[in-house]
């Protein structure tokens, strides 16, 4: 815990109960020091102009507290006695001098500093809860408790001192105790956003979902505190919500009115710019990390979402050179696995495959069990026309990825296809192979039709109704007739046949306005083949009929007619 939080709005609004002469005016300032915002208090503390003399010491008083939490200690003692200066009666600037007295060593003079300021406000207990902060900083535990004994005799329902106490075992380690006592403050009022805040804080990586329920307690006590959007944003935008629970739009409207005030942390600022890219916002999204540039130019984070926002809105070559650049300037452990995976679709868009292959794999050597990675490579491996290198992606994939859907069976059933279609091809067929060579790209080739079969029938299951998976397994095992033919020279099998035949039930049933006519004459072009080369022609001559029926002015089935001499 760093030295004195300070006092938030509720101690301001106790003090005004007791002496009659604090003021507020100063809150928002003051709960930005206590949420440890300290450049954006700074900045409101030093724009404040006109104040009357009790706000005006306290003004000073906090920029002493902020530029001792920046290790500025010559600006924070000149606060300091600013703040004695302008009200010799406002107790905590003498705070102030005992702290910068004791992180001197001298601990007799801030004894007595911290003896004038009980002097000054002996029914206040902020006044021994802020400097029990002091001890606390310097490892003085046995003070520190002795100022919260006599706070405690002053006021013991006073919120302040259970966040004090708080602090104090969080130091030492004691979450779940520090947690009690800052519900403590709560409970003795229920307006004490302090207390809030640091709850929201510690459950931020144990329970987000607890830190969520006391920030929107929080936003309702006071709908203006800052501080609470930054958490917010930070809550709704952590990967460590399930991606089903990010709610980025939450997450905007918290950082955006977070960053809106002037001093906040750059840090902010990039994830703003970040949730914008992740929105789709990427226009908008570039002007935030032109601004960030600007202020840090080496923030390489942010060349990189440069990249990727120049990816999305399809500015290819400024992001190919983008990425490129960064992962140059960066050492490779840095480099994260979304960066090759942009990085290779950029170069897709590039029509560069075989370089995107090279980064697609560098990502999974990064994120070995990420499924998406896998789904990359097998399409760009299908682009170069490696098609057994696409099968073994797919597999890949599929070992990884939980919930596959539809389409990841139907494109692995393609690639299968594809890579099928090398042993039926006429320039394989008419070679001359080594019987042992011959045998071996038999089975591989059977693998591939078997492989192909299954995915296509996982797709008829889970799409039943969709013709897509019965042609596929239709044309699949067409590639298996037409090996058999060669090799053999015999008659067509018909291993396709009832593929075919249950296909055109699929089609013929939902064919409205003709859409499927192309893929039914397939069917019945194949049904005709398979009767021809079996010698039935009355059975070939009515699929070549049905072909007319569907496109009157087919040639191929005309002259098939003709040939046969059957009417039409």
């Amino acid at each position: 815990m760093k030295i004195i939080k300070g006092i938030s709005s509720l101690i301001v609004a106790v003090l005004l109960s007791v002496s009659g002469v604090w003021a507020n005016s100063n809150e928002r300032g003051i709960d930005l020091y206590r949420a440890e915002l300290y450049n954006a208090a700074k900045l409101f503390f030093l724009g404040q102009q006109n104040q009357p003399v009790r706000e005006q010491a306290e003004n000073y008083y906090y920029l002493g507290q902020i530029y001792s939490q920046l290790q500025q200690t010559d600006s924070a003692a000149y606060f300091y006695e600013k703040a004695i200066q302008t009200d010799p009666e406002y107790p905590f600037g003498y705070i102030g001098e005992g702290k910068t007295a004791l992180m001197k060593g001298e601990l007799k003079t801030a004894e007595s500093l911290f003896k004038k300021a009980t002097g000054l406000a002996k029914k206040n207990p902020s006044v021994q809860t802020t400097i029990a902060e002091v001890y606390i900083d310097a490892n003085l535990k046995p003070q520190a408790e002795e100022a919260l004994d006599k706070a405690r005799k002053v006021n013991k329902k006073y919120p302040g001192i259970y966040v004090v106490e708080g602090d104090m075992l969080m130091k030492e380690g004691k979450t779940g105790e520090a947690c009690a006592r800052y519900e403590n403050a709560i409970a003795f009022d229920k307006n004490d956003k302090i207390g809030y805040l640091k709850l929201a804080r510690v459950y931020k990586n144990i329970n987000t979902n607890e830190a969520l329920r006391y920030l929107d307690e929080l936003t309702a006590i006071d709908p203006e505190y800052i501080p609470a959007y930054a958490e917010i944003g930070d809550l709704y935008d952590m990967s460590s919500i399930d991606e089903a629970n990010v709610n980025y739009t939450k997450a905007l409207d918290a950082y955006e009115k977070f960053i809106s005030i002037p001093g906040v942390p750059l840090l902010q600022h990039e994830r703003y710019a970040r949730l914008l890219y992740f929105t789709n916002q990427y226009e908008k999204s570039l002007q935030q990390i032109d601004l960030l540039l600007k202020e840090n130019p080496n923030n390489q984070v942010m060349y990189r979402l440069k990249a990727y926002n120049n990816y999305k809105l399809g500015n290819n070559a400024v992001a190919l050179a983008g990425i490129a650049e960064f992962l140059q300037n960066n050492p490779e452990d840095k480099h994260i696995y979304l960066d090759y995976i942009t990085y290779g679709r950029i170069l897709l868009k590039e029509n560069q495959p075989e370089n995107a292959i090279d980064v697609f794999l560098k990502a999974a050597a990064l994120e070995p069990e990420k499924p998406e990675i896998y789904k990359e490579l097998a399409n760009t491996y299908e682009l170069t026309n490696n098609y057994p290198e696409a099968v073994k992606q797919y597999e890949k994939y599929f070992t990884i990825e939980k919930t596959p859907v539809v389409f990841d069976y139907f494109y692995y059933g393609q690639a299968n296809y594809s890579a099928a279609s090398k042993y039926i091809d006429a320039e394989y067929l008419d070679a001359t192979i080594d019987p042992e060579q011959k045998a071996m790209d038999d089975d591989i080739f059977k693998t591939y039709i078997e492989k192909g079969n299954e995915a296509f029938t996982e797709v008829i299951n889970r799409s039943p109704e969709s013709y897509i998976g019965y042609l596929w397994r239709a044309r699949l095992n067409s590639f298996v007739d037409v090996k058999e033919q060669k090799a053999k020279g015999a008659a067509m099998q018909g291993a396709a046949k009832p593929y075919y035949e249950e296909t055109l039930t699929v089609m013929l049933a939902a064919n409205e306005d003709g859409k499927r006519n192309n893929e039914i004459i397939e069917a019945y072009r194949y049904l005709a083949s398979y009767y021809l080369l079996l010698d039935d022609k009355i059975n070939a001559g009515d699929y070549f009929k049905k072909i007319l029926e569907v496109e009157p002015d087919n040639a191929v089935a005309k002259d098939a007619l003709n040939q046969l001499k059957i009417k039409y």
